[in-house]
Order: C-alpha cells, then structure tokens, then sequence
C-alpha cells in the first residue's frame, strides 16, 4: 500500500484537497472545528482505482505543530506540497520541503489550491514562482496541478497525476523486505468501547499478525494483538507500508505515547544515543558548534538531544559531518532511518528546521571525539558490506557487544544474515561470543581484550595494596571491570586469563599467576598466635569471636579477621561453619581415626565418632558432616562409610 501524504502551509488548503479526494473529514478534534486548521494528524484513504487503494496522513501547516506534521511524513511514500495560489510560497512551505527532504522523500507533486480565487496571470506567476521553489529537490520537474475544490476536473487532475505516478512504485515498495524486525511508530493512541486499548502507525519494517506478542519500546511493555484493521477493513496481517490500526490487550492507553514504537520482543534496542551523518541545511545562518542543543526527531518521537560533533569543533551551513546525538530519552531507530533536528528560535522565512541525515547506528557507545576508529567506523558502516558493517557495529557497541537482532537493528539484514556473519566473524577471532540469560553476545576482539587488560591491572593494583592476601575476590574484581557485566560474561574473562596462563583462580579469589602473597612482620607474628590457639584447643576450639576477643589487645578486630581469613585459604585453618574454626592438623588426625575406624568396624555411627574424637555433641555433628562434604565419609541412614575414591 502506497502512503501519502501533505505538506504546506497553514490554511493553504490541505485538509480540504484530502476531504476531495477521499470524502472524508481528517479534522475530527472540536479545536479543529472551532478554528478551521488542523492541530493533529489526519488519516484518510483513497481508491484511486478498483485495486488500487492508498492511505492519506494530512498534516498540520502551523509552525507549532511541526512535531506531529514530521510524526505524519514519517513512513510516506509520495508527498503532495500544498500552495495556496493566493499566497504562494510561505514559511512552512519552505520548512515542510526541508524536512520532506531530509526524511528522503524522494517523489511527489505541487498542488495550487484555491485556483479560481485568482486570475490567470496571477496564477502563472506564482507557478513560476513555485518552480523555482523546488528547482535542485525532488520536486524539480514534478508535476504542478491547478486545484478548486468547487471543480469536479480538478479532483479527476490530480487522481490521474496520483496513478501516473504511483505506478511502478508498488513493486519496489513491495521490495523493502518484510523479514526485518517489526516496527511501528505509534502517532495515536485511543480507546474503542467494547475493545480497548488501539494504536495506530505506518509499518515502517517487518509485519505484524493477529496474536502477536508484543512490546512498546522504550517503556517495554507488553500486549498481545487483539486485531488489525487497515483503513476500516479487519486484516489477519500488516506488512511494510501498510497503515494500521492495532487493538492491544493487556495494556492500558494510559502507558502509550506518540513517539513509542510496537515491536516483537527480543527484537530492537531503544539507545539514548544515535550516530548519525547530519548535514546542516544550506540556509541556517550560522555554523553549528559541537555540544549544541536541539529537538530530535526520530520516526514519530521528539526528544531533547546534544550534538557532538565528532570531527570538527563547528559544522558550516551546507555541510554533512559524522556527529553524536546524545538525547535526554530513549528512542528506537535502524540503521539508515532518517533524522531531523530543530533548533528553538524561527529561522528567518524558515521556520525551526536546522538538519538531519541518515542513521548510522541506531544504539551505539558513548564515543570521544576527533578518534580515528570512531571516524572509521562511520565509513564501514556507510560501506553496505554486511562483514565489515557487523564488525564495526560491535566495535562501536563497546564492552557490551551486539547481538544479532542489534545487528539486525543496525545493517537491515535478515536474520539468517546475522547469525552467519557473526559466526564466521568469531570463527576468524574477531569477535567474542559469551551467553547470557540465553542470548549470545558478540564482542569486538579489540574491547575484549581492553577488558582482559582492565583486569589485570585491577590485580596489579589489588596485589600492590593488599600484597597478604591471597587474591581479589571474584565479585570485587567484577565490579572492578565493569559493574553491569554479566556472571557468565565475567567468567570468561577470567577463563581467556586463566587460559593464558596469567591468572589463578579457586572459585573465590582470582590471583595473578605468579603472585604469592606475602604477610607483614606484624601479620605473621599474628598468626602464628592464632594458630598456636587452635592448635592447643584440638577439637574444641573456641569461637571465631572469642580469639578476636582474646588478641584485641594487641591487634585490631580487622586485622585478626583476616589473618584467620589468609589462614583458612592457605590450608593451616578449616573453616567447619561460621562459629567453628579448626587447625588443620586436628582435622587431619580426626581424618585419620575416623579411616582406621571404619576400616577396622565397616561403618560408624555419630555417637562412635564423639568418643573417637573426645568431644561433646556441639562438635561431633558439625565435625560429621564436615567429613561428608571433604568426601571422606557418606552418610547411609544413621551411619557413615568411607566414601569409594
């Protein structure tokens, strides 16, 4: 299905030549009425033939409705560029051509309203005028209909100029492939008595079927679809192009807003940033500096944004530079979407418009400027070498590393694409792949080997200010290198170091290979202390607390603490639970008489096990089952045996 849709200035007649063509009101709000311009978006259609059936979206001309008339060009394949032909070429005449432009509208037709208010002569002036308007856009050459909406031949005019030039565009619209992540720009949002919740946009990619689970992006809300409807006829499926009303269960209207985008879950990331090719347009009368404010708008969002340039300190009128558009709020976008950006003060004759351009990663890292990779990485993206785009996505996606619906997100490529061109990346070592929560992530080689080097510095550091200890805890060193990674991303980063033979690890601390710790006079005079107590305490040993108690003395509670700590790791004490510390070689002999025992009896029981090692029941239990987790003994029943090696 083809879209089209106006652009024009305010009462210039645009909601008028669309109640022509389709018999159909678009102003439906009683502001609308009352004033007689349009505040929002309208929606028609129009059987141009008996199979040839097209969407209408007619936008509104005053200034302070640009959001939602760039909301409504979003996702149009034919614009008509509505002139009153009793003004002429007016202010959001100039905007809406811009911003049709830099959507890459690229066909479309003048349509002078209100002819038969002026004479002939006065009629041709002005279409000179507007030829000279569009000379060098991709309405040069369009062509420029005379329109009354009080003549029947001016509706036939532009119906047949419509079919002339809608021929031909079907098939390659029918083109854009439908097997790229569904995404719906929402611009409406209303509930229906009896259904519910409805949303209603352009498929921009993808399809959506009755039954699908979806989300809203970026809120990540979930709904099922109920039912479609495209244009008031009930449909199983909407493909690419097709305008759509979709009724949500689930979800409440209240937690949807224009600007917000229906997708498949698991299938496109929002960002707060966007790289983008932005070309500022010729007629802006100063250069853009780097870190400038402007509005952004993404298909139908609009969104606070700062612009960094990434090449240059300013970007003259009439340039295009690579830049960071860094927002206040999340969107959702593709690889090669368009972006317009306004600025907040009216540009002389021209409205607000500054730019845009193209998309070049829709959710990349945080980049720093003047960087030769990051200027790189534009022009592999720029390349349409799907290889080389998917390694500099993942580069440019940082520690994180992309998956294959970002991929996707970012190239267009279908997923088969995807899985293969990451998979034979990996295969060539220059990607990382690591799971998790069931997803595989693809890292740039070069950011995983920045994390292996972040990691063996954090143990440099740890081993210079704690040279006692035995190594870093593994939670600690994780933090350390990246709060946000995932356990199962950490533990590979430590199995690559371990692999290398550049680290140790036991499961708890993480060590530097080479490395052995190292106690102090003070710590070693300690321990030999601590040691001594337990030692002569045998298999009744006291509490952790009390030697803490029993050194305070000469020692701080810290320091006695981990002292023990150093001692349980190097073998010398067996922690048996948290109040029950034991000197290895007590644990040894009670090892070696409970061997003998059952060697000699074939079992043991728990109260043979007290008299064997002289103690009370507050030891023998706990000590019992210590021999069951050393896997010297197992329990059948109410004996234990000497577990088979």
């Amino acid at each position: 299905m083809i879209i089209i849709g106006t652009a024009g200035h305010i009462d210039h007649g645009k909601t008028t030549l669309v109640g022509v063509l389709s018999n159909m009101d678009t102003d439906r709000l009683k502001e609308e009425k009352e004033h007689g311009i349009s505040i929002e978006l309208g929606f028609a259609y129009i059987d141009l033939t008996e199979s040839r059936r097209c969407g209408i979206v007619d936008v509104p001309g005053h200034e302070r409705f640009v959001r939602q008339m760039i909301a409504g060009a979003t996702g149009i394949d034919l614009v008509i560029l509505v002139v009153a032909a009793d003004e002429g070429v007016m202010q959001q005449t100039r905007e809406h051509l811009d911003i049709c432009k830099l959507l890459g509208i690229e066909k479309g037709m003048v349509v002078l309203t209100k002819s038969d208010l002026v004479d002939d002569e006065w009629l041709e002036l002005v279409e000179s005028d507007v030829e000279e308007f569009v000379e060098g856009s991709f309405l040069e050459g369009a062509p420029i209909l005379h329109f009354s909406s009080v003549q029947e031949e001016s509706r036939t005019s532009v119906i047949v100029a419509l079919n002339q030039m809608i021929d031909g565009m079907e098939s390659s619209r029918g083109s854009k492939a439908s097997d790229h992540p569904l995404r719906l720009p929402i611009d409406r949002v209303f509930t229906m008595r009896g259904f519910g919740t409805v949303v209603t946009g352009t498929v921009c990619s993808g399809r959506i079927k009755n039954g699908d689970s979806v989300v809203i992006l970026p809120g990540g809300e979930s709904a099922k679809v109920r039912g479609i409807e495209s244009h008031k006829v009930s449909v199983n499926e909407a493909v690419v192009g097709h305008r759509a009303a979709i009724n949500l269960q689930g979800v409440d209207k209240e937690d949807i807003h224009r600007g917000e985008v229906l997708a498949h879950a698991k299938s496109l990331t929002a960002s707060r940033m966007l790289d983008v090719d932005l070309h500022l347009l010729p007629h802006v009368p100063r250069p853009l500096a780097t870190h400038a404010k402007c509005l952004t708008h993404v298909g139908t969002a609009q969104v606070n944004g700062t612009i960094v340039l990434l090449d240059r300190d300013e970007l003259e009128p009439g340039e295009t530079a690579p830049v960071q558009i860094r927002l206040d709020n999340y969107v959702v976008a593709l690889g090669g979407d368009p972006v317009v950006i306004r600025g907040f003060d009216l540009l002389s004759t021209y409205g607000k418009t500054l730019g845009g351009g193209l998309i070049r990663h829709p959710a990349p890292s945080k980049h720093r400027r003047n960087k030769e990779p990051v200027l790189q990485g534009f022009e592999a993206l720029r390349s349409k070498e799907l290889p080389r785009m998917a390694e500099q996505a993942s580069r440019m996606s940082g520690y994180q590393g992309i998956t294959t619906w970002l991929l996707r997100q970012v190239t267009c490529c279908s997923q088969a694409a995807a899985v293969q061109t990451v998979q034979a990346l990996r295969d060539d070592g220059h990607l990382f792949e690591y799971v998790h929560d069931g997803v595989s992530y693809y890292v740039h080689n070069d950011s995983f080997s920045q994390l292996l080097g972040r990691a063996m510095e954090t143990l440099t550091q740890y081993h210079e200010k704690y040279p006692h200890r035995a190594g870093i805890p593994r939670e600690e060193l994780r933090s350390q290198i990246r709060a946000e990674m995932p356990q199962r991303y950490f533990a590979a980063v430590v199995n690559e170091l371990e692999a290398e033979d550049k680290v140790k690890s036991n499961g708890h601390t993480v060590c530097k290979s080479a490395f052995v710790p190292v106690l102090s006079d003070s710590l070693k005079a300690l321990s030999e202390r601590v040691l001594a107590r337990f030692k002569s305490a045998r298999l009744e040993p006291p509490s952790p607390s009390d030697v803490v108690a029993e050194l305070s003395d000469d020692a701080s509670s810290s320091d006695i603490k981990e002292v023990m700590d150093l001692m349980v790791a190097s073998g010398q004490l067996h922690r048996v639970s948290d109040s029950l510390v034991f000197a290895a070689e007590q644990i040894e002999w009670m090892v070696q008489q409970v061997t003998d025992f059952i060697n000699k009896n074939g079992q043991m029981t728990t109260p043979e096990l007290k008299v064997i090692t002289k103690t009370s029941r507050k030891y023998t239990v706990p000590l019992a089952e210590y021999l069951d987790a050393m896997k010297v003994t197992i329990r059948i029943k109410d004996v234990r045996k000497l577990r088979t090696k």
